[in-house]
């Protein structure tokens, strides 16, 4: 095995946080970035509702019953970054049209005065329910829309206060609100969703400067820290939404953190880096280099991406930089390559990195929205650290 960190200083520039990269590398990240545009726009119908699943199987058929109504959101989130970081405007038509068929299908009153991201299980359970991540995914998607007045104000302070009613004295979040039983509930548990809520409170705060907003989120955030710190690197999960939230809160001009709460969070991202950087295949050798060895989905790849973009924002320990910025250019590339790049489904992203190979079954030939929407999401935020 080949040195994994050779002379890393290459990969800088002057520029704060830039990296440099080849013409080379920079024309293959432009592709799949324009790819995965062209994938999303197709997959999109005339109500502004995506194309959940696809297969390169040509055979495999879909019901179409099933949607990922968090999913949606956290799509129309990807193409608003796209605008945001990189100036590509192709899709805002069609971003606007997903997010009139967010708020008019999922958006829903759970509460006085809140309301929530609403899903719904099969109907033989007949369980209405709301997650704190999905509320947080919404506000991502949404609430840059506010200055166009392309959304109502009083439906994203609404779906901000039921984050506020989730989360616990101590700034956890309570998964789930049952909406027929109106409580709250471990139902649908997920570890991502105290990430995905205080990113969304913090994008709401970007445009609606109410301090309950910054508070929540930073409550959320310094809670996480917390718990990350008993944990250890050796057994911490790496939590990709925590780190896109730190992230916006170190970016936040105004988020009034005192130096322990910035280095109990600058802690909180090396121990999320060193817990994740050290399961990636770094092998040269190897067809995988740049892979990550605890994910066999292209998804669970991509989404290490997107919070180790985020953690390189926040990190003071140049040493750690220095080997997180290789990696970093290690597995965009390899996501990049695994990438469908041509046919009917050209831009998509399935679910196994061995897509193509002659062992493949239906399942690893799946192409999911969020699929392609988390690799976008990492091509972008590291073009933009290139630019």
């Amino acid at each position: 095995m080949r040195n994994p960190f050779p002379i890393l200083s290459k990969f800088f520039d002057k520029k704060k946080d830039s990296i440099e990269i080849t013409s080379e590398a920079s024309d293959e990240l432009e592709n799949a970035i324009i790819l995965a545009l062209v994938y999303i726009s197709k997959n999109m119908d005339s109500e502004g509702k995506f194309v959940y699943q696809n297969n390169l199987n040509p055979n495999k058929k879909y019901s179409g019953n099933s949607y990922g109504t968090l999913r949606h959101a956290g799509t129309l989130y990807a193409m608003y970054l796209c605008e945001r970081l990189l100036g590509k405007n192709v899709l805002y038509n069609k971003r606007l049209l997903g997010s009139e068929y967010l708020l008019k299908t999922y958006i829903k009153k759970v509460g006085k005065d809140m309301y929530g991201l609403v899903s719904q299980t099969a109907k033989d359970e007949g369980v209405i329910y709301a997650t704190s991540g999905g509320a947080g995914l919404a506000l991502c998607a949404l609430s840059n829309l506010l200055p166009e007045d392309k959304v109502p104000k009083h439906i994203l302070e609404k779906l901000a206060n039921f984050l506020i009613f989730m989360q616990t004295p101590k700034g956890d979040f309570w998964p789930s609100y049952l909406v027929n039983k109106k409580e709250k509930s471990n139902f649908n548990a997920a570890r991502f969703y105290p990430g995905e809520a205080c990113l969304g409170l913090l994008y709401l705060y970007e445009f609606d400067k109410q301090r309950q907003w910054l508070d929540t989120a930073k409550k959320g955030l310094f809670r996480l820290a917390e718990r990350a710190g008993e944990k250890g690197s050796a057994n911490l999960t790496f939590d990709h939404w925590g780190m896109l939230a730190t992230q916006k809160l170190f970016a936040t001009p105004d988020n009034a953190m005192n130096s322990p709460q910035r280095a109990l969070m600058q802690a909180f991202v090396e121990r999320n880096v060193k817990s994740i950087i050290a399961k990636q295949n770094l092998n040269t050798r190897d067809e995988k280099f740049g892979s990550f060895t605890i994910n066999r989905s292209l998804c669970g790849n991509a989404t290490n991406m997107e919070g180790l973009i985020a953690a390189y924002q926040c990190l003071d320990n140049k040493v750690l930089k220095q080997k997180l910025a290789y990696s970093l250019k290690a597995g965009v590339e390899f996501l990049a390559k695994r990438q469908v790049k041509t046919g009917k489904y050209e831009g998509g992203v399935p679910a196994s990195p061995d897509w193509d190979k002659p062992e493949a079954k239906n399942i690893d030939k799946e192409i999911r929205i969020d699929y392609v929407q988390h690799a976008m999401s990492a091509w972008i935020t590291y073009k933009s650290l290139t630019n």
